[in-house]
């Protein structure tokens, strides 16, 4: 039978609440300590590599830079995307939205009843009755997560039933634009009870 050694009874007790000590045989590597190799501690993912994109997007075409986004978002969407990721996604965003803003002043559309538009530059979805600025949606863009914090409507449209078509515009938009939408704002949760339809484009 091996002898079991003997600890004197002058060796301190650990308490519950003591760290224990590292392993310091030469066999045991500090990558499995305790609760790394059991999962506990989560399991690592490899690194996401950064998305190059040009300095200048003059020759880039809009299709070129939907898909950009696309590509964007899903680095966007890992653990712990590239340094800088979230300004990368931010460029995109507000290029295809000025294009869309060009494109909108060439055709008129703002003159239309009903137009609509982001407004990243203020931070918020504008809806538009004849030329006038009817209503809008604040919000803030972060990791690809859409967060809805207020609907205003101007005192003229009141009683038009205008926040709900401009609800309903801005989900449509983040589900067009791979955007997850939270709903902070109180008539965004409204309108979703009474339109349980629309349940499918909010993150779970």
């Amino acid at each position: 039978m091996t002898p079991v050694a003997r600890t004197s009874s002058t060796t301190a007790r650990l308490d519950d609440d003591a760290a224990p000590a590292l392993p310091t045989d030469h066999d045991t590597a500090y990558d499995a300590w305790p609760g790394m190799a059991t999962g506990r501690l989560g399991a690592a993912q490899p690194p996401v590599e950064p998305l190059i994109l040009p300095h200048d997007f003059t020759g880039t075409t809009t299709r070129q830079l939907r898909r950009l986004v696309n590509q964007m978002y899903k680095v966007l969407d890992a653990d712990f995307p590239p340094y800088g990721a979230q300004e990368d996604y931010d460029r995109l965003a507000d290029e295809l939205d000025r294009r869309a803003a060009e494109a909108r002043e060439g055709s008129g559309v703002a003159e239309r009843p009903g137009a609509f538009r982001d407004n990243p530059m203020n931070h918020r979805f504008e809806l538009f009755q004849d030329g006038m600025l009817a209503g809008y949606l604040t919000y803030s863009l972060r990791a690809g997560t859409l967060r809805l914090h207020r609907t205003v409507v101007a005192a003229a449209f009141e009683g038009a039933g205008l926040e709900g078509v401009l609800i309903q515009k801005v989900l449509l938009d983040a589900h067009k634009r791979r955007l997850a939408a939270l709903p902070y704002c109180d008539q965004v949760q409204a309108f979703l009870a009474d339109n349980p339809q629309y349940r499918s484009l909010i993150a779970s």
